[in-house]
């Protein structure tokens, strides 16, 4: 081969390597200047939906603090795959199970702890 082809082969190489590199680089700018934009987006929606909407389960609400930890205690021992949380809305105690994304999944749920916890409910969560 004669050193005028090879010499306008390895140019043509270079040249397309080149210009992969360019073309890569400008690819990777755009997809972050892209991934900036969605997260500023996803704070955006943090901000304005503090809390997951969905649904929970309430499993007692009441003026006794000692039965209100007594429920959350027993509800652990018997479902400890599921959350529960104690709250305090002046002047109840308030234990509610962890939120569901659907009434499905809470009422699901439900079917189990009703048998175990009288005068449990489902109920949306609008925080």
């Amino acid at each position: 081969m004669p050193k005028n082809k090879i010499m306008n082969n390895t140019i043509f190489y270079i040249a397309f390597l080149f210009i992969g590199l360019i073309n890569f680089t400008g690819f990777g700018q755009n997809s972050d200047a892209k991934m900036q934009e969605l997260l500023q987006e996803k704070r955006a929606f943090n901000q304005t939906y503090k809390e997951v909407e969905g649904y929970r389960i309430q499993l007692y609400n009441g003026l006794s603090e000692t039965r209100a930890r007594s429920v959350l205690g027993t509800f652990s021992v018997f479902f400890p795959d599921i959350a529960t949380h104690l709250f305090y809305e002046q002047p109840e105690w308030k234990v509610q199970t962890e939120i569901f994304r659907t009434k499905l999944e809470a009422y699901k749920t439900w079917l189990n702890i009703r048998e175990e916890f009288e005068g449990t409910f489902i109920f949306e969560n609008k925080e």
